[in-house]
């Protein structure tokens, strides 16, 4: 819906996609395929970085729907950056964040690093919450 307003072949990608418009019989077929509204099945903590505000308006609809869902996700915004992050403090936050994100989720690994001290808690915090809806769920995995 965002892109709507672009029209043109952008316009037409989604509708190919998607089945149509995402009005009358085509938001059945939208329903079906489009992320936001396939937000409770995802089982997986999810980490989005966001590089500049147009950008941001665009992930906002998957940020909100998995914390609607009380699903554990986190969002990092750049609002100055570009497509491919090329400044190096925006490198070093998008990729040694994702590096620590995946240790944290997949190994149970936490950087000692004072300065790091409130991001483990807030993801201590999504782990709780990633297990409550595992057990609410009857799912089984790596909780860590």
């Amino acid at each position: 819906m965002i892109d709507g307003n672009y029209g043109g072949a952008l316009q037409k990608m989604y509708e190919s996609i998607n089945g149509g418009l995402p009005f009358g019989e085509g938001l059945k077929s939208w329903m079906e395929r489009t992320p936001a509204f396939n937000a409770h099945r995802v089982h997986t903590p999810v980490r989005i970085v966001v590089h500049r505000p147009a950008s941001l308006l665009w992930e906002w609809e998957w940020f909100a729907a998995l914390r609607t869902l009380d699903k554990p996700v986190e969002m990092i915004y750049m609002q100055d950056g570009v497509h491919i992050l090329v400044k190096p403090w925006e490198r070093m936050i998008s990729q040694q964040g994702n590096v620590e994100w995946f240790a944290f989720w997949l190994k149970g690994e936490e950087d000692p690093d004072p300065t790091k001290a409130e991001q483990y808690a807030r993801w201590r915090g999504l782990r709780e919450v990633q297990k409550a809806n595992q057990a609410n769920e009857g799912l089984s995995g790596n909780t860590n």
